[in-house]
């Protein structure tokens, strides 16, 4: 007997202004005299998404670890630290066969079918994992997480060291992502609708008709059956040497590499072209799907539009030369200053990351079918990052020379002043259009498609950064310099733009008093950005959106802030 039908948990309409424009049937370029709100008043939803079902993950994961490591002291100065762990972390795995996912092993792949121009012809099959010979985490295991560590430290004399070390390190699996798997077929059925944005063919807000398997297209989430574990190969190099009793000077180098690192790659999108040309028509459902449906069917082969795929097939590298001098707390001072040289590249962002307008890029690729194209700076790339700190006890009142009695104590004794100064470059940032304009079926939240450069008189693509004395709040960049692209995937790369730097002076003043033998109050006066420097941050990103180019928030402004501590 099947569980009852079950009742309604997510749900969405969405409205554009295509039902409202003044051209009536068809689109027109460069009209916008629609109205997203006239829309839903008339009530034309351009696009409708609800979820039927229990949407719950009962999630077990078992990880077994071990390591061996020893000191070695191979010469009175040099000392070895070496190490072996080995790691084994199955997939996480649902109790109740609540999870879902897609073998396309049983089907052509995209590239092959876009070659043969054979869309909507093939369906790869949906499995309830743990079911029909399928593992129970929806992945394989991999047995081969071997990760060496090494290090060491070298005394070249009394004042010089060196410390150099490596390893390999395993990350852990995203349950965000398993949640997906469990938003789907057999428990759960998410239905997407889809209607002509200017033409009118729905009947009203109420678009949907009973929740038939078969029916009606449904969105779905897979895994890559024989992922790896993500893992990151570090490794450093330092020089620290001594320059006064106090004062340590350490220059090095850090490297680290991404691999296996996972990715939202939307496998079922068009090629860029007049109309949307899916590869796949729709899932074809295992024998266990099947016999676990909570809804009737009408066909085992269901419809499908957008299938999230999570491969593990992302890369970074990070590269810094890094600098640090400090002097020890003495004598009333202590100061430390480091400076980072360094360069991020990846060909994917962070999978949860804020996408949409709001964010800096969106998290699937344009084009899902050369990952390499969006090779390029990684979201948290930071070229140049300076940050000073200090502490100064002024030299006057009880323990030191000056003004260590009667009024001047009194008045001067026991202040201490602090501060932290930070000097970075910006953070990058992708140029995308919202919408679908060159035809690929779109996505995880709308915004793949990257526009095309403009060309200048000499051939050459227009330079959108502008001169600092040019830009403003209004228009940081060349708002100009991009262009829709028509039937093709847009030239601009990823992360190609820079953000406003960060520059920040945050200030304390405090004064201690001791009240009793092993008791003290102290009043603290602390200034958040005491320049009142302004740091940008969101900067307008789509080019079809009337915030491109502006300005849309900074960080906070000179804040002040008094406090009382009692230490005891």
């Amino acid at each position: 007997m099947r569980p009852a039908f079950p009742h309604l948990r997510l749900g969405s309409l969405t409205f554009t202004n295509g039902y409202t424009d003044a051209t009536g049937a068809a689109p027109k370029s460069g009209d916008h005299s629609g109205d997203a709100l006239a829309t839903a008043l008339l009530g034309l939803p351009e696009a409708a998404v609800r979820t039927l079902g229990p949407n719950r993950m009962d999630g077990h994961q078992h990880i077994y670890a071990g390591f061996v490591q020893d000191d070695f002291r191979l010469t009175p100065t040099l000392t070895v630290n070496a190490g072996l762990r080995y790691e084994v972390s199955p997939p996480m795995y649902d109790i109740r066969n609540q999870m879902a996912s897609i073998d396309f092993s049983t089907a052509p792949s995209p590239q092959a079918i876009f070659a043969a121009s054979e869309q909507g012809v093939y369906s790869p099959k949906l499995f309830v994992c743990g079911k029909d010979e399928y593992p129970q985490g929806c992945a394989y295991t991999n047995w081969h997480n071997l990760s060496p560590r090494v290090g060491l430290a070298w005394a070249l004399g009394p004042k010089t060291v060196i410390r150099a070390g490596a390893g390999i390190y395993y990350g852990t699996q995203d349950a965000n992502t398993l949640l997906k798997l469990a938003q789907s077929l057999p428990t759960t059925y998410a239905q997407t609708l889809t209607f002509n944005a200017y033409v009118p063919q729905n009947p009203g807000l109420n678009v949907f008709t009973s929740a038939i398997v078969g029916t009606q297209s449904i969105t779905a989430a897979a895994l890559d059956l024989h992922q790896g574990t993500p893992y990151s190969p570090q490794w450093s190099f330092n020089i620290q040497r001594t320059l006064a009793p106090q004062l340590v000077l350490e220059v090095g180098y850090l490297g680290t590499d991404g691999i296996h690192l996972e990715q939202n790659v939307q496998v079922n999108n068009s090629m860029p072209g007049t109309a949307v040309k899916r590869p796949y028509f729709g899932l074809t459902l295992a024998p266990a799907v099947v016999s676990a449906l909570g809804f009737p069917e009408t066909s085992t082969t269901v419809p499908v539009t957008t299938i999230n795929y999570f491969p593990h097939s992302a890369q970074s590298n990070y590269h810094a030369l890094t600098a640090r001098l400090e002097r020890r707390f003495y004598r009333g001072f202590s100061l430390l200053s480091a400076f980072t040289f360094s360069k991020a590249i990846s060909n994917a962002p962070q999978y949860r990351n804020d996408g949409g307008i709001t964010g800096d890029e969106n998290s699937p690729p344009q084009n899902s079918f050369d990952l390499a194209a969006d090779r390029g700076l990684a979201y948290f790339n930071a070229k140049f990052r300076w940050v000073t700190t200090a502490v100064y006890d002024l030299p006057f009142g009880h323990g030191h020379r000056m003004l260590n009695q009667g009024a001047g104590r009194a008045i001067l004794g026991g202040w201490q002043v602090s501060g932290i100064l930070q000097l970075q470059t910006g953070y990058p940032y992708t140029i995308n259009y919202k919408g679908d304009p060159i035809n690929i079926g779109g996505g995880s939240g709308g915004i793949l498609v990257r526009p095309n450069y403009v060309l200048g008189a000499d051939g050459r693509p227009v330079d959108p950064n502008l001169p600092s004395n040019v830009h403003s709040t209004s228009e940081w960049f060349n708002t100009a310099a991009f262009v829709q692209p028509i039937a093709s995937f847009g030239n601009v790369g990823r992360n190609t733009m820079i953000g406003a730097g960060l520059s920040n002076l945050d200030a304390t003043i405090a004064r201690t008093f001791r009240i009793r033998e092993r008791a003290t109050l102290q009043f603290r006066g602390e200034v958040f950005n005491l320049a009142n420097h302004p740091n940008f941050n969101l900067i307008g990103r789509v080019v079809n959106d009337p915030t491109f180019g502006i300005v849309q928030n900074q960080l906070p402004p000179r804040q002040i802030q008094f406090g009382v501590k009692l230490g005891f």
